[in-house]
């Protein structure tokens, strides 16, 4: 069997995923299993302290400190990504060494949550070219995998994103309309089915 880093932090709450980084830099630090991680200890240590603090501006704060609370909020979930896949392929499929990192196994004998579906809730031209969505938070998430094709019968692409609030669709044809869906995929690699379409034109 082979055992794997459970990638479950993307659905922590703002103040738990903080609390995570803040833990595995702990774990990770001095640990003689990862001497050559891809972001040191004290490194995830100063990020997660820095996303701590923005979200705690972001309670009542002005969108300008939401914005860098969501940005932060997605470095941080990309360094964990890359200390996950550095503790798999360094512990060698040791399950020990795997939980001394401070992250948990994801194997067959623990079976990830199934995700819930979204939806989208509002679609808005946020410059020439690009359209923004806002989805609904879906338990469970690891990821959302939007899909859009340009009506009436232009190529349909995809582009996966972490926070519900920050999709932002570009690189579109101003004039044309689009067909938008989504669909959530768990941290087992679960996928929840499509959620209803919409149709919105860039512009």
């Amino acid at each position: 069997m082979k055992n794997r880093v459970l990638r479950d932090y993307p659905g922590k709450t703002d103040g738990q995923l903080g609390d995570f980084g803040l833990h595995i830099g702990t774990s990770l630090t001095g640990n003689a299993n990862f001497t050559t991680p891809p972001i040191t200890p004290a490194a995830l240590t100063t990020q997660s302290t820095a996303f701590n603090g923005s979200v705690a501006n972001a309670v009542n704060g002005t969108p300008a400190q939401t914005l860098d609370k969501n940005n932060k909020r997605d470095a941080l979930i990309a360094t964990l990504d890359q200390l996950a896949a550095y503790v798999e392929l360094t512990a060698n499929n040791d399950a020990a060494k795997i939980m001394s990192s401070g992250f948990s196994l994801n194997n067959a004998q623990r079976t990830p949550a199934v995700p819930e579906m979204t939806s989208i809730l509002s679609v808005r031209n946020v410059a020439s070219g690009k359209l923004g969505l806002d989805l609904a938070v879906a338990a469970n998430a690891w990821a959302y995998i939007v899909e859009y094709t340009a009506l009436p019968n232009g190529q349909t692409k995809s582009a996966t994103f972490t926070n519900p609030h920050e999709v932002t669709l570009e690189s579109l044809t101003p004039g044309t309309t689009y067909s938008i869906h989504v669909l959530v995929m768990g941290s087992g690699n679960q996928m929840t089915e499509w959620c209803d379409t919409v149709q919105h034109m860039a512009t």
